[in-house]
């Protein structure tokens, strides 16, 4: 490739805003439809947890109506668990499929007129994050991409939002070194005066700029780490498929240094690839965008992808911040494919390397996606498309529907031995029946998983059952216990964005609090835990609702406990696939 930096392209590309109120239908889209076998696995996966759901409140509602009447209590208590209960379900078909899926065949050969490979741009957001690190990673698959037997061509272009004029000077400073040591490789870098629309934003003004000169952009977080083959599976996937407009690789959780990111990690090696096989099977070509490790056909992107503000200000309105989820319904309603690309294994992601460091994230994604709902009634729109923002807000609504759930069965426990009970005592046996249904539910995807992975990596002989048996039960068992006081911070987030505090978008913070600062931030979940207990003490505690109690007091001792560095020994082993 051409030696370059900073190379002035000047093939502009419009990217217009989107119409919320009328349908649109790119001219350029050719017909794109799922695969009638795609439509059984999506029936399936989406009727059975219903079938499922509604067994589980039927017979909750013959525990409450054994004495002759059903009070507005307890069909509500009745109605919130079956709800509840179905996103929890959702998950079990989904890693099912994920079990028997195997990889697609080779991509079949391109259109003539795409057969001489893609002209693709790496686009490498920046946010202030560090430049030596963050730069290099992505130098180094431009590298291995310029060394692959690919028709495909490939440059990278650094955009930089760092608000830090330091910073910036780094990065500035950085992208001209490497690209002065690596002459064969094309290496663009701009900052922009103004972080406009945050990262859609950014990349926005990229495609207006310069987008009109390459056929797709691969869209990378500051964080990724990809493979060139994996990079080029997509590229040949795209070409070969001229309705598709988005690819996306379902990323994986890289290491890290701290027990939380090794933990995080193994859940995204054995759980989350079977999930991630599972729902590209059922999605076919209305799947999701996850905001970074995906090749977008840029042409496409453009006409039918720009985002416009939300009416009112943020956090219900502006910037959609959760813009990924928004890009590719909006693809799919213009008439391109949206799929996903599980066989594209080398692709990876961080996490953050403490609790409260994942918490504040997650925040910020609960502010996006609650704007999701305002989105579902767009024109136009597909069904599984308006189906994949709900289940975005549920991620979070989900939470609040959790808490009001564990309040009202706390009620069930104080009201039905009281000496005027307002809901009937359930038996002995419904409390069984909906812990035991709960608690399957909620492992058998980590269980289906685990036979996946165990089926595809023991037959080698070379991940140790006793390492791996370790790690499942440590995931398993704080995950559980850490379960709670995420609850409770998605529930704030949800208040607080209802409450309309904008959180806006921080750059990630690296640090970790000390036990002081870790008691100032479980504060809440800590005092909640202890009321649970004070309750269970008094014998006004629904039983199964005591592990929550505890969980909850515990919360500081256990986020103390994940953010500590794992040494050598036991981060070798660690089952996560180390980055490449």
């Amino acid at each position: 490739m051409t030696a370059a930096f900073r190379l002035p392209l000047q093939t502009t590309l419009p990217m217009p805003d989107q119409s919320l109120t009328a349908s649109f239908l790119d001219p350029a889209a050719p017909e794109t439809h799922s695969m009638r076998r795609t439509r059984v696995f999506r029936a399936l996966t989406l009727g059975l947890p219903m079938l499922v759901t509604l067994g589980l409140g039927a017979l909750s509602l013959g525990w409450f109506a054994r004495d002759g009447h059903l009070s507005l209590a307890e069909g509500a208590l009745v109605v919130m668990t079956v709800f509840a209960f179905y996103w929890v379900v959702l998950s079990v078909p989904t890693a099912m499929l994920g079990l028997f899926w195997r990889g697609a065949a080779d991509p079949a050969p391109a259109p003539t007129a795409t057969r001489q490979g893609l002209t693709t741009a790496i686009l490498l957001p920046m946010y202030g994050e560090p430049a030596l690190p963050t730069i290099s990673h992505a130098l180094a698959l431009l590298s291995g991409l310029s060394r692959a037997q690919t028709t495909h061509r490939f440059s990278l272009h650094i955009l930089s939002d760092t608000r830090d004029q330091g910073l910036a000077n780094a990065e500035g400073a950085m992208a001209r070194l490497l690209a002065a040591r690596h002459p064969g490789l094309a290496v663009h870098y701009r900052r922009r005066a103004q972080n406009t629309d945050f990262k859609s934003g950014n990349i926005r003004t990229w495609v207006q700029a310069d987008g009109g000169a390459y056929d797709a952009m691969l869209v990378l977080d500051a964080d990724s780490v990809m493979t060139p083959e994996a990079v080029t599976l997509m590229a040949d996937t795209l070409a070969a498929d001229p309705s598709c407009g988005l690819v996306q690789t379902v990323p994986r959780v890289a290491p890290g240094t701290t027990l939380w990111q090794h933990l995080q990690s193994f859940a995204s090696e054995v759980y989350g690839t079977t999930l991630g096989r599972g729902f590209a099977l059922w999605t076919g070509n209305e799947g999701n965008f996850l905001g970074h490790n995906a090749l977008i056909r840029t042409r496409a992107f453009a006409a039918s992808a720009g985002l416009p503000h939300l009416p009112g200000h943020a956090p219900r309105g502006g910037v959609i911040l959760s813009h990924d989820f928004v890009e590719a319904a909006l693809l799919r309603r213009a008439g391109w494919g949206v799929r996903m690309l599980p066989q594209a294994r080398g692709s990876f992601e961080d996490t953050p390397a403490t609790l409260p460091g994942y918490v504040r994230r997650d925040t910020r994604w609960c502010q996006g996606n609650m704007q999701h709902l305002r989105l579902l009634a767009v024109p136009g729109l597909h069904l599984l498309s308006r189906f994949h923002l709900a289940q975005g807000a549920m991620v979070y609504l989900s939470s609040v529907w959790w808490l009001a759930l564990l309040l009202l069965w706390t009620l069930h426990g104080v009201l039905a031995t009281g000496p005027l009970p307002a809901l009937s005592a359930m038996p002995p046996a419904g409390h069984w029946v909906l812990s035991g249904a709960m608690a399957l539910m909620l492992l058998a995807p980590k269980l289906i998983g685990i036979a996946g992975y165990l089926i595809e990596h023991q037959r080698s002989g070379t991940r140790p059952l006793r390492h791996f048996a370790r790690w499942a039960l440590a995931e398993a068992a704080l995950s559980v216990l850490l379960a709670p006081t995420l609850m409770v911070h998605q529930v704030r987030a949800v208040l607080r964005t209802l409450a309309g505090v904008n959180g806006g978008w921080a750059p990630h913070s690296a640090t970790r609090p000390g036990l002081a600062a870790l008691a100032r931030f479980h504060g809440t979940e800590t005092a909640l835990g202890l009321g649970l207990l004070t309750l269970a003490a008094h014998g006004d505690l629904t039983p199964w609702l005591l592990p929550i109690g505890i969980s909850l007091s515990l919360a500081i001792p256990l986020s103390w406990l994940v953010q500590r560095e794992m040494c050598p020994a036991d981060a070798a082993l660690s089952l996560a696939t180390a980055r490449p």
